[in-house]
């Protein structure tokens, strides 16, 4: 394999990233002229207001080592793809690498052999696979760790699963002996081990988490309240002789940046009477709704806005619903037979 094309690097915090990029820099200098080398990091988000230093401090990393490692003349270019969309897992990561490549005329990819997404380990998760699927040649670079050197990430992680499940030992147990305490610490620390990859889409942020539990002391309230409101509507619609029901199905993008967000958002949907998450792949909700205006809840933001509140603060409050974005698509329904008259009646505009 030779660079003369250019290479992509996939990047993200790893104790062999400086050894994969150099690496990837030997390959692209192999020719009489150097290739270029392409760092590219992925960043799970849609519409999300998460702070990018971390991503771009890993991107500044791995350009410093290829600048050491290479002539002058190579040329090196570093990117930070996703932050404007909800990023699921591999497949939808793989996608952004494709795109990237195929806009820059890339065809060959160097694969950190330690390279995970955000907080999952690599063994949980197929890249060469995915990468296997597309029309890229992908090498997993022949670097190894010197020893292990867990990442900030990683020992973030393995801190709150720990004291987490600490807690809960002490929580179930109450013992109060030191060899009681004794084992529930050897415990929190085997499951900080063994799960600080797996427990987690994305690394927490303890900050942030507080700030999420605090303003869900709003959020709760202000759910119950629309629940409320949403009951006394469906008890009106039940009881009404021409029980006044027309029904329909959409398919909403949600404007939030991962799973628990995306959770939070349709598990409001369905808990509110007259709408209900049918379905949900990465940020794209399948509701369905019984009455137009459970519909245009939905459609204007209701449940949206107060979920972006819960996990971004007020800056989440100034994104447009998903209507003005253009973010609903009806699928069934009155509002999807207006869209096919609307086209019709375009249509036969045009042909007059």
């Amino acid at each position: 394999m030779t660079g003369a094309d250019g290479l992509l690097v996939p990047v993200a915090p790893s104790a062999t990233l400086e050894e994969t990029v150099s690496y990837a820099v030997s390959v692209a200098t192999e020719g009489d002229t150097p290739a270029p080398v392409h760092l590219v990091c992925t960043v799970s988000g849609h519409h999300a207001t998460d702070d990018l230093d971390q991503y771009e401090d890993v991107l500044e990393r791995a350009t410093r080592r290829a600048r050491e490692a290479g002539p002058d003349s190579l040329s090196v270019e570093s990117a930070l793809l996703g932050a404007d969309r909800y990023v699921a897992g591999p497949t939808d990561h793989i996608e952004l690498f494709v795109e990237y490549a195929a806009d820059h005329g890339l065809e060959r990819v160097v694969l950190d052999p330690n390279y995970s997404i955000d907080a999952t380990a690599p063994t949980l998760q197929s890249i060469e696979s995915t990468f296997a699927r597309t029309p890229l040649e992908c090498e997993r670079a022949p670097v190894s760790a010197s020893g292990w050197q867990p990442t900030n990430g990683e020992l973030v992680r393995a801190g709150i699963i720990g004291i987490v499940s600490f807690g809960f030992y002490i929580a179930l147990g109450g013992p109060t002996y030191t060899f009681a305490l004794f084992s529930g610490v050897v415990a929190a620390a085997i499951a900080a081990a063994l799960l600080r990859n797996a427990a987690f889409e994305t690394t927490p942020k303890p900050v942030s988490a507080l700030q999420t539990v605090g303003r869900g002391l709003v959020f709760v309230p202000y759910l119950l309240w629309e629940i409320t409101k949403a009951n006394v509507l469906f008890a009106y619609v039940v009881l009404h002789p021409s029980l006044p029901i027309d029904p329909g199905l959409d398919r909403i993008d949600a404007a939030v940046s991962d799973g628990i967000s995306v959770t939070a958002f349709a598990n409001s949907i369905t808990l509110t009477p007259g709408t209900l998450t049918v379905d949900a792949e990465g940020h794209h909700l399948l509701v369905h709704s019984l009455t137009p205006g459970a519909r245009d809840d939905v459609v204007d933001g209701v449940h949206e806005r107060a979920v972006r509140y819960l996990f971004y603060g007020r800056e989440g409050l100034e994104l447009p619903s998903p209507g003005e974005r253009n973010d609903d698509e009806p699928l069934l329904g009155p509002a999807a037979d207006a869209d096919r008259t609307d086209g019709h009646a375009d249509g036969g505009t045009q042909d007059d």
